[in-house]
């Protein structure tokens, strides 16, 4: 069992098998020089600093939120759990576990405290009340042609009435019931707006719109609240404003929208409209390499980057 957790999590590094030629093809051209998104150079950054590094006690994490009390919540993978750390880094406590979670890939914390889990193992989405270690769940129903679901990330729709979730496999967005039963389902694979090709990783604005993370098409899709398309955020390539393996998202509450590259090591950001506003660097204004950046939470001030391959959580705070 274990071993089949490492290679679906393993398989996240480069995304769908089906792109590995491609992504062998253009090599080369990521190691180019005097690119930006390769080469580190500082034209058009947005300074942080490291505060916090988690690390030594998960294995290929793969997603962050924050509560309303500054907690944060780590999802441990392989392990089946999610860590809670208090703000400074020290473990609370933890949920899940094998029996309770399976491969769990995408977390969110409801404003009320409820702790959204997508379970990719068990075609499910788990609910953790505030305070309880028990959660309920709730089925994601399979697509039309029976293949079932498979959830990567989720969000509270914004009358928290439903659950908004991304289904990987199935190239689709769906809404359910807190209570279960399909509310929509927007998608199919493809290349054209509402269309998807292996989406993994989403957000949500305050007013409700919906940012979903395309792995293969290299972009950002944005949805209204009731999940129809709105626009599209970025393009394939390695110059500042485009994605070569685009997994994370956070949406912040100044609508800044901060994506993570697993390939490039870079996390970039954009304002709702799409444009490119800079990309995460150092203090000194050099660009900040991570290592297979995956999952993120964003508030005004800081950034918290899970860093897959290297098993850590970085803890960002904004330089203004």
């Amino acid at each position: 069992m274990i071993e089949m957790m490492v290679d679906r999590y393993l398989s996240l590094l480069v995304g769908s098998l089906r792109s590995s030629l491609l992504i062998f093809t253009i090599l080369g051209i990521c190691l180019a020089p005097g690119l930006l998104l390769a080469s580190g150079n500082s034209t058009g950054t947005v300074r942080y600093r490291k505060v916090l590094e988690i690390a030594g006690s998960m294995h290929l994490p793969t997603d962050v939120a924050l509560d309303a009390d500054g907690r944060m919540y780590v999802l441990d993978g392989t392990a089946d759990l999610v860590r809670v750390f208090d703000g400074l880094g020290t473990p609370l406590f933890t949920l899940g576990g094998q029996g309770i979670l399976d491969q769990p890939l995408g977390i969110d914390v409801s404003d009320a405290g409820e702790v959204l889990v997508a379970d990719s193992g068990s075609h499910r989405v788990a609910i953790f009340p505030p305070g309880e270690r028990v959660p309920g769940y709730i089925d994601i129903p399979a697509a039309t042609e029976g293949k079932v679901a498979d959830p990567t990330d989720l969000h509270y729709g914004p009358d928290n009435k439903t659950v908004i979730t991304v289904d990987n496999d199935n190239h689709r967005m769906i809404a359910v019931g807190r209570r279960g039963g399909l509310i929509w389902s927007h998608g199919g694979m493809g290349r054209n707006p509402g269309e998807f090709r292996f989406p993994f990783m989403m957000d949500m604005d305050r007013a409700g719109n919906i940012y979903v993370v395309e792995v293969i098409n290299t972009r950002v899709q944005v949805l209204n609240p009731d999940g129809t398309f709105k626009q599209f955020i970025g393009e394939w390539g390695i110059e500042p404003g485009q994605f070569f393996r685009p997994k994370g998202i956070a949406v912040n509450d100044l609508g800044e929208v901060f994506v993570s590259d697993s390939y490039l090591g870079v996390v970039q950001i954009f304002d709702q409209r799409g444009n490119f506003l800079g990309v995460v660097a150092d203090e000194d204004g050099k660009l900040f390499k991570f290592t297979t950046p995956m999952g993120m939470a964003a508030s005004e001030d800081r950034l918290l980057v899970v860093e897959m391959y290297t098993n850590r959580l970085l803890v960002m705070e904004r330089q203004r």
